[in-house]
């Protein structure tokens, strides 16, 4: 990988990545379905990680060519200037990488820690099974017990409880794990059946693993603005979704909203604490929940409901914007050869490729750039006085 590659790579995926994100983002509010926009997003964040391993291992098609009318002198500088560049950036990026890398990192050991020294299985606690032997002959707590006999059984899920915190989360790795602040047992059972619908759907929806790909492409995307909305948007999708599947297991949307101001007022007048940074939590935003009661309240007057072939639509529509997108690459290697309207194989894919599977690709220009360089100095000498 040389400086014109790089550079070529790197603003080609920051414009690839800004039109998938965009285009997402019309579609989710096209749709106004929560269930499908969790759905979209995940499909985002997929496209994202695809169209970078793609940039990195495959060659792709040069639609639009170097100009041809920029000088020679241009040409140089550019090229000067493009290595300088490069290096640099990459630079930056390698450092942001890091730092973004170790800083999940000491949340996730935090986490561990916290899961391991600060909390208690609800199991053995005696208010658990008085609450759940109370509500077995409601129908929402039969649900309730269902759901929660169900994930048991297919992924061992545990519930916890911690006094240091007031808002719940929910969390996977291998495991999943819901994690309940000791007032929900203490106080209201009715927001704790509330609660438990809304981290059960997290799990159930696989949402642990749309948020873990949605780091990685925080990670790698550290610098794009676009990325951290897209994260932002996907968060509100996910706990739209799982507000309204509670809100309706529940029954009443009233009770539903006075669960969620419980939690915002005990998250703004204790002190919380930080280790469900990185988690699935359910109320550790203040605009997010008034984003959240807002929508409540509008699902509550006039259901939104969008058919299956305007879903369809809409998921159909991302696929083909985000292949459209990967064909499309800024024109900054003046370099690039006029004789193909393809670029070379990247060096490491076309030496795998080789050696591996006896398979020849082409990992050069048709003009040797080298000669191309020469040939650019000799002109720009010539032409000097």
């Amino acid at each position: 990988m040389d400086a014109r590659f790089l550079f070529e790579v790197g603003c080609t995926l920051c414009v690839q990545v800004s039109i998938i994100i965009g285009a997402t983002f019309v579609l989710t509010r096209w749709i106004g379905d929560a269930r499908v926009g969790c759905r979209l997003w995940t499909v985002c964040f997929v496209s994202i990680l695809v169209i970078l391993a793609a940039a990195c291992l495959l060659p792709h098609r040069r639609l639009f060519p170097f100009p041809q009318w920029v000088s020679d002198e241009s040409r140089i500088a550019m090229l000067i200037w493009q290595g300088r560049l490069a290096v640099a950036l990459l630079a930056m990026w390698g450092i942001g990488v890091v730092v973004s890398l170790a800083r999940r990192a000491s949340l996730c050991i935090q986490l561990f820690r916290f899961l391991k020294d600060r909390c208690k299985r609800v199991d053995d606690l005696p208010v658990w099974h008085a609450i759940t032997a109370t509500e077995t002959q409601r129908g929402e707590a039969n649900a309730l017990a269902l759901c929660l006999e169900q994930e048991s059984r297919t992924r061992t899920l545990q519930i916890l409880t911690s006094a240091e915190i007031q808002g719940p989360f929910c969390w996977q790795l291998h495991r999943p794990t819901i994690v309940l602040p000791e007032f929900l047992l203490r106080d209201d059972p009715q927001a704790l059946r509330h609660v438990l619908f809304h981290e059960l759907e997290h799990l159930r929806t696989q949402h642990p693993m749309q948020h873990f790909l949605q780091g990685v492409c925080c990670v790698v995307f550290w610098f794009h603005p676009a990325v951290w909305m897209a994260a932002r948007r996907a968060e509100l999708a996910r706990e739209f979704l799982c507000d309204e599947v509670a809100a309706t297991a529940a029954g009443k949307f009233s009770a539903y909203l006075r669960t969620l101001a419980t939690i915002a007022e005990r998250c703004g007048s204790f002190s919380c604490t930080k280790v469900p940074q990185g988690t699935l939590a359910f109320g550790n935003q203040k605009s997010a929940l008034v984003h959240r009661s807002n929508r409540l309240v509008k699902i509550a007057k006039h259901k939104v409901v969008s058919g299956r072939r305007r879903n369809a639509i809409a998921l159909l529509s991302l696929f083909f914007v985000a292949w459209g997108a990967q064909q499309i690459w800024v024109p900054t290697n003046a370099l690039a050869s006029s004789r193909s309207n393809w670029s070379p194989w990247p060096t490491w894919t076309a030496q795998v490729l080789h050696s591996g599977f006896s398979i020849h690709v082409r990992d050069f220009e048709p003009f040797d750039n080298r000669v191309q360089m020469h040939e650019l100095f000799e002109n720009e000498s010539q032409g000097s006085p």
